[in-house]
């Protein structure tokens, strides 16, 4: 019976589960998650080598969807884990720049995984509500300030790393545009900001192309954002008039 419990658990029959607690899903950028992961002994002793935390996202290529995990850490080291026991080991994670923010399109979730020698290994996913920084808040009301309202986000992989796309549409007949797309990286208390506009093609140019697209690259210090979205909306309505 000993035998066929071993071989049970070596493909996740019986085995330890891990499942991690949060204290709270929602988290900003750069501030950290805290929980507790709690692990129950299946049928078995088994010894765990290590149980691993990480942040994951999905992102779009051609037509379909990839799972993407962002980073993953050791939060314990070597131990075993006895028939009916149940340990917990608090954890402390920091949710780095780059990380998707939660919106509609975009996915997060943490990934709590444990290394078992020998076995299936057991994991656990929780969604994440990933909220932006205060610069990028602020970046994101200036938008709304000028009537622009959030359609939706996509998250591409480009260059050796991920990148949120936030698309906007314009209030109606204000601008000479039909979509404001924003990427946005934290850079110190400033932000990188990569803004596109697409607008229509008229004249002559409309019998060979439906739209334009122009971009630019903006560093918004971090002493504009900290004045609020109505100063920062100021400048970005004069990067959008020069691009469309």
């Amino acid at each position: 019976m000993g035998f066929l419990k071993k071989m049970m658990a070596s493909v996740g029959v019986g085995a330890a589960k891990v499942d991690a607690q949060l204290r709270d899903r929602a988290v900003r950028i750069g501030e950290s998650l805290t929980g507790v992961v709690v692990v129950k002994g299946g049928a078995v002793e088994q010894t765990i080598e290590r149980i691993n935390l990480g942040i994951a996202t999905r992102y779009r290529h051609d037509d379909s969807y990839v799972n993407h995990t962002l980073f993953t850490q050791p939060i314990t080291g070597n131990f075993v884990i006895r028939p009916g026991d149940t340990q917990e080991f608090p954890f402390s994670v920091v949710v780095p720049a780059g990380t998707p923010l939660t919106l509609p399109g975009t996915s997060v979730w943490l990934v709590t995984d444990a290394d078992i020698a020998g076995a299936a290994d057991p994991s656990d996913n929780d969604q994440l509500t990933i909220l932006p920084t205060a610069g990028m808040e602020t970046l994101i009301g200036a938008a709304q300030r000028l009537g622009f309202s959030l359609a939706k986000s996509e998250v591409e992989y480009s260059h050796g790393r991920i990148a949120q796309e936030l698309s906007f549409r314009p209030p109606h007949g204000q601008y000479k545009l039909t979509e404001l797309e924003l990427m946005m990286f934290p850079n110190g208390d400033g932000l990188d900001v990569i803004l596109e506009v697409d607008r229509r093609a008229t004249g002559v140019a409309s019998l060979f192309t439906s739209e334009f697209e122009s971009k630019d690259r903006w560093n918004v210090p971090g002493h504009l954002l900290r004045q609020g979205p109505d100063a920062v909306a100021h400048e970005l309505e004069g990067r959008i008039k020069r691009l469309s």
